[in-house]
């Protein structure tokens, strides 16, 4: 578990992995939806105690959910310092040109929280969901664009693949750090000019190992004959359960019923 990737599916028999991928993709938009209508401190909350609750049944382990995030703290904290500084409102600290405002400080809190649900919300549906049931559960939701003449059952194939590839790419890209730093590569000079070399150094291979891959697949794909179509059914295996059901009450009462509540206040 300790080496588990960003992206990759962790199979296991939780509550969260028992849900129908219908649930978890209707729910996460859900959830995210309500973060983003509402900049309320309370649906900030409740989201919040949401995806907490929902990480500690999916037995995953926090360690595996929160190694990736090892990038993104410098995201959300250039995005906390900019709504501190950039908000107008009661002055907390004048620093040269620079104002800290209390109003800035909120703003910032509600913006690094929006950002790590969004996060932690993404990272729970590809570890708890495999890509093939990710697939059917995209193709259901679409399917009635089938009507209009989409090709749905393409695109479910084209998530379920680019899903599949992401810690692959990821892993392929530290051993091409790896295989840098061993040649002596300056990854942490100061001289940023050199540090932008370095990146592109592995940046390139990154990139056509990656088309490589994408080229090998499609050869394999129609030489097996794949066309996708109607007859790719994999939808007509996800049923709803009881705990579906549940799951719909839970996001409810910590997401839309807040919403309603709060609303206008």
């Amino acid at each position: 578990m300790a080496r588990v990737k960003i992206g990759r599916y962790v199979p296991g028999d939780s509550p969260i992995h028992s849900l129908d991928p219908r649930t978890k993709l209707v729910g996460g938009f859900v959830i995210i939806l309500a973060i983003l209508i509402d900049d309320g401190w309370q649906v900030m909350a409740l989201g919040t105690l949401l995806m907490i609750v929902a990480i500690s049944l999916s037995q995953i382990g926090w360690p595996s959910v929160l190694r990736s995030l090892k990038w993104l703290w410098l995201v959300f904290f250039l995005s906390f310092a900019v709504q501190v500084i950039a908000t107008d409102g009661r002055p907390i600290l004048s620093v040269g040109p620079l104002t800290l405002t209390w109003e800035g400080v909120y703003r910032g809190v509600i913006t690094f929280l929006r950002l790590l649900i969004i996060y932690l919300n993404s990272t729970l549906l590809t570890m708890t969901t495999s890509p093939m049931r990710m697939a059917g559960g995209v193709e259901a939701l679409f399917a009635p664009l089938r009507h209009v003449g989409l090709p749905v059952s393409q695109f479910a194939m084209m998530t379920s693949i680019s899903l599949r590839f992401v810690p692959t790419i990821l892993e392929e890209g530290e051993m091409i750090i790896r295989a840098q730093k061993s040649r002596g590569a300056p990854f942490h000079s100061t001289n940023k000019l050199l540090r932008i070399k370095t990146g592109l150094a592995v940046l390139v291979p990154l990139i056509i190992g990656a088309l490589q891959r994408a080229t090998d697949l499609a050869a394999a794909m129609e030489s097996r004959c794949y066309s996708g179509g109607s007859s790719f059914n994999r939808a007509k295996e996800l049923r709803f359960q009881r705990i579906d059901g549940q799951a719909a009450l839970f996001i409810l009462f910590f997401c839309v019923l807040p919403l309603i509540l709060f609303w206008g206040r």
